[in-house]
């Protein structure tokens, strides 16, 4: 129980420390220096109480006051008269306020910084007239203080830091000397110059439907400009500077696509919208409405996510009446979004390109007359590196897929760290190429697919007989091809008829596993960033489906759109959101809201369809292709943070879809832990 105390407690004590302070030794000092403070204190001073103290003798002052404070009570000693009387009544007590806590104001002023010595280094070339000046300035120094009187003793000492950082003279550099010169040209000689020239004047296509005229002059009927442009060195020159007059105008895309302004996740005004934003717009190889130039195919390099490979030819025979007979691959560049940087035409359309992920420089490209070719792109104007022959590979239909296999021990290689890569065509046949010593390539038939007949693991749809058997149709139509994400032999094919083929590259001409995934055409299957037995598949019954290996039946259907589904993959950053692209709008679709209907859709251009997509390697950024060859690059804007625990976030999400499907979910919990070991992302397929 605590002992009522006086009202005077605390007053007692703060006068009995003030007796203390004043008694200290420090505190004691000359009546004239006493004098002499109080001559320069202010009026405003004088009514407070100053002391001119360090801050150790106010720590002491503090530690002595709370030692008077907490001395423990001894029973040998006297309890001080002010305890013994008596406690004040109770109403007394209510209507005293509690005695004030004694403090002691320090007030801290800066000193103004006194300088006691400063001296700015100052070096010279020797072999300068400034150096020489220099050096004549010192040697005057020497003289004045050479004697024995004059003689000053100094010492040589480092007082930068720990180790001396010394500046080679190699760094500095040369100054710019400028002169007058005169010089004169009458109007009559530049005329008879310029009148002794060829002059031709040539239009220029620059950016879409713009004109841009060119003047060159010939001297002895050649083209100066055009001898100048096949120098390497010019075009070199020419391609860095284009990319710098580039970044004027698109330097806040660029940096956007480089994430160097990611979204803070502290902030108050945080939405999440799923909103997708255009960078910019690439532009078709030509401006010709007449010719068909639609975007097929996109590839960005391993390596360098900046560069991109883009297949123009056609996608949807629907609006052709004839075929194209161009087709163009271009390379682009993120730090030149107007031009690109490589350019390599052909006689038929362009179907697919793929850089090959061991040496980043080499670009597979498949044509649609069957043909394939491996060019280098490191270099401007070099032939193709190789070309397959019809003697090793016969097919004339056009090649849908290209997929760069990881094989060790291949015999024969030109480079043991170039690997071989397969090649799918609408013929049914799946075709391996390697690169040789040879100007072609070396294939061989690797798998030839036939036509499914009965009911299939998957899927049930009613299949109908054939009503006569074609040879011209006994082969079903490859449209894609992915890789495993753990085993390097196992790839799988989707065709026209919505089946799923599991193959080996150890076991050709066989499959290994027969799935029907869609009522219609397969377009696209990508297997999971954190789940290398979850993957999606998308066709033309307007659906989306995941499935689950060792579950028969797809665990979660998405369907929204009324039209095909051209492409779906997973997201880079979230493990629960897939966006999907039909003939008019890309979806977002997010498993943890719903999945019902896509939480965003974008509709940029609604008059042309959409063709593909791919996620660029950060994930934040996807580039968009359509039947008019522009390739559209849109960055995520307004999206979730991304979990820290993604297997867990994607499989919380997964059986929430399931909640209503008992059964199915029972399935799924049976299969266990379906995610990567240690929880890792990998998206090697």
């Amino acid at each position: 129980m605590s002992r009522p105390l006086r009202k005077d407690y605390r007053t007692a004590d703060f006068e009995q420390l003030s007796k203390m302070i004043k008694d200290h030794p420090l505190m004691k000092a000359p009546e004239t220096e006493q004098q002499q403070l109080q001559k320069l204190r202010t009026p405003e001073y004088r009514t407070k109480c100053v002391m001119r103290a360090s801050l150790d003798d106010i720590a002491l002052g503090i530690n002595l006051y709370k030692l008077q404070l907490d001395k423990p009570m001894s029973p040998t000693l006297e309890e001080p008269d002010y305890l013994k009387e008596q406690a004040p009544t109770a109403r007394s007590a209510a209507s005293a306020r509690p005695p004030a806590t004694p403090f002691i104001k320090v007030l801290l002023r800066k000193t103004p910084i006194v300088v006691l010595f400063e001296r700015r280094s100052m070096t010279a070339l020797a072999d300068t007239e400034e150096g020489r000046q220099v050096m004549e300035d010192n040697r005057k120094y020497e003289e004045l203080l050479s004697g024995i009187d004059k003689t000053r003793r100094t010492v040589d000492a480092d007082t930068q830091t720990m180790t001396a950082l010394m500046k080679s003279r190699l760094v500095n550099t040369e100054r710019l000397t400028t002169a007058q010169m005169g010089s004169y040209v009458s109007n009559f000689e530049m005329y008879d110059t310029y009148t002794d020239l060829e002059k031709s004047t040539t239009s220029v296509q620059v950016q879409g439907e713009k004109k841009m005229e060119i003047t060159t002059y010939h001297v002895g009927g050649v083209d100066q400009f055009v001898a100048i442009n096949g120098l390497p060195g010019f075009r070199l020159a020419l391609m860095l500077t284009m990319r710098i007059l580039a970044s004027n105008v698109f330097e806040p895309q660029q940096r956007r696509y480089r994430n160097m302004a990611l979204p803070d996740p502290l902030a108050e005004d945080v939405k999440f919208k799923y909103r997708l934003g255009l960078l910019w717009k690439l532009s078709p190889p030509l401006s010709n409405a007449k010719v068909h130039q639609a975007v097929s195919d996109v590839s960005f390099c391993p390596s360098n996510g900046d560069i991109m490979a883009v297949a123009y030819g056609v996608y949807s025979h629907g609006k052709v009446g004839k075929l194209p007979k161009s087709g163009w691959v271009y390379v682009w560049n993120i730090k030149n979004p107007v031009n690109p940087e490589r350019r390599y035409d052909y006689q038929v359309a362009v179907v697919t390109v793929e850089f090959s992920p061991t040496q980043p420089q080499l670009l597979a490209i498949g044509l649609h007359n069957g043909g394939v070719e491996v060019r280098d792109i490191s270099g401007q104007d070099l032939p193709p590196l190789a070309i397959s022959q019809r003697s090793s590979s016969p097919h004339f239909e056009p090649v849908t897929a290209i997929k760069w296999i990881y094989f060790e021990g291949d015999v024969g290689s030109r480079n043991a760290h170039i690997t071989p890569f397969l090649a799918t065509s609408q013929a049914g046949a799946v075709t391996k190429y390697r690169l040789i010593n040879s100007p072609n390539l070396l294939g061989f038939e690797q798998q030839r697919l036939q036509r499914a007949e009965g009911e299939l693991e998957g899927i049930p749809i009613e299949r109908q007989p054939p009503a006569a058997s074609l040879l011209a149709n006994r082969h079903p139509q490859c449209l894609e091809i992915v890789l495993d994400p753990v085993q390097a032999d196992i790839y799988y094919v989707l065709t026209d008829e919505g089946t799923l083929y599991k193959c080996s590259t150890n076991y050709p001409l066989q499959h290994l596993e027969l799935r029907q995934v869609h009522d219609g055409p397969a377009a696209c299957m990508e297997f999971s960033p954190w789940s290398p037995r979850m993957y999606l598949t998308c066709g033309s019954d307007w659906c989306i489906r995941i499935w689950l290996a060792g579950i028969l039946l797809p665990i979660v259907t998405l369907q929204h759109h009324l039209s095909p589904v051209h492409c779906a993959r997973w997201s880079r950053t979230h493990s629960t959101i897939l966006v999907s692209l039909s003939r008019s709008t890309v979806d977002i679709w997010d498993l943890r809201n719903s999945t019902m209907k896509p939480v965003s859709s974008t509709i940029i251009d609604a008059d042309i369809f959409y063709t593909t997509f791919k996620f660029t390697h950060c994930g934040r950024s996807l580039a968009v292709g359509n039947e008019a060859g522009n390739l559209l690059m849109l960055s995520f804007e307004d999206m979730p943070f991304p979990p820290h625990f993604q297997y867990k976030q994607l499989k919380r999400a997964i059986f929430k879809a399931l909640s209503m499907q008992p059964d199915l979910r029972k399935q799924v919990k049976s299969v266990g832990y379906f995610g990567y070991p240690g929880g890792k992302k990998q998206t090697r397929a």
